[in-house]
């Protein structure tokens, strides 16, 4: 049957193309996991533009209520952390009162809970973002015990334009920063293609790697109950 393992409830920005098909690969091999979407109305994607879109949070909230969802997702990495920890838990309060769901979670909280998992306390990062954003994403992870040693911000500021993005660009701007000297390497964006890549950067810079979609698929998994090793995605949902 349709979600009798898990339903995992996800709220995505109106322009993400790109994270229903990253979870329909990852949970292709998992019978019974079916992912529930709703949206919220994204204008821009600079401050303004996600402050604006998490004003719609409590419509889609109360559209996902109307499913019994074993997990509720707030699925935008930059809407999450923009505001900083308070910000993100504010989130989570949101969702919780009025879904009514026990499990609720967040990419940001995802990509800090799969960092911590992997022991990633010395990070490069990879961001579709303008610097301000990215410095925002800086700042918080800093606050979640997380150091970002070097990092580059592509400053696509069109979240259809994120979506296009090729998998093998993320590859080459990845590999060329100072992973050496980091734990791990994260991939910001849960728009940008990336999964189809861990493998071959783990393999490359010989450590995990985290990105977005790969952390909050993870996390919704294991918070629904569904722990079953996926390969080809990383150590992450490999080995946790």
């Amino acid at each position: 049957m349709y979600g009798s393992q898990a339903k995992i409830g996800f709220m995505l920005p109106s322009s993400c193309t790109v994270f229903e098909q990253e979870f329909l690969k990852v949970t292709l091999g998992l019978e019974g996991v079916i992912g529930c979407p709703t949206r919220l109305l994204l204008n821009g994607t600079d401050a303004t533009g996600l402050t604006s879109m998490n004003e719609g949070i409590d419509l889609a909230a109360e559209q996902l209520a109307t499913i019994d969802l074993d997990v509720i997702v707030y699925m935008c990495t930059s809407g999450s952390f923009m505001d900083g920890q308070d910000g993100n838990q504010s989130i989570k309060d949101r969702l919780s009162r009025i879904t009514g769901c026990p499990n609720v979670t967040t990419t940001s909280e995802s990509v800090v809970e799969a960092m911590s998992t992997l022991g990633i306390k010395r990070s490069t990062m990879l961001t579709p973002y303008n610097e301000d954003i990215s410095s925002r994403e800086v700042d918080f992870l800093a606050s979640q015990g997380v150091h970002i040693i070097d990092y580059k911000f592509r400053d696509v500021e069109d979240n259809l334009d994120r979506g296009s993005l090729l998998p093998e660009e993320s590859f080459h701007y990845a590999s060329q920063l100072n992973f050496k000297e980091a734990d791990g390497t994260f991939l910001s964006c849960a728009n940008v293609r990336a999964i189809e890549i861990i493998d071959s950067l783990e393999a490359h810079t010989n450590k995990p790697v985290v990105t977005s979609a790969q952390a909050t698929i993870w996390k919704a998994l294991r918070m629904s109950g569904v722990d079953s090793p996926i390969s080809g995605y990383g150590t992450l949902l490999l080995d946790h």
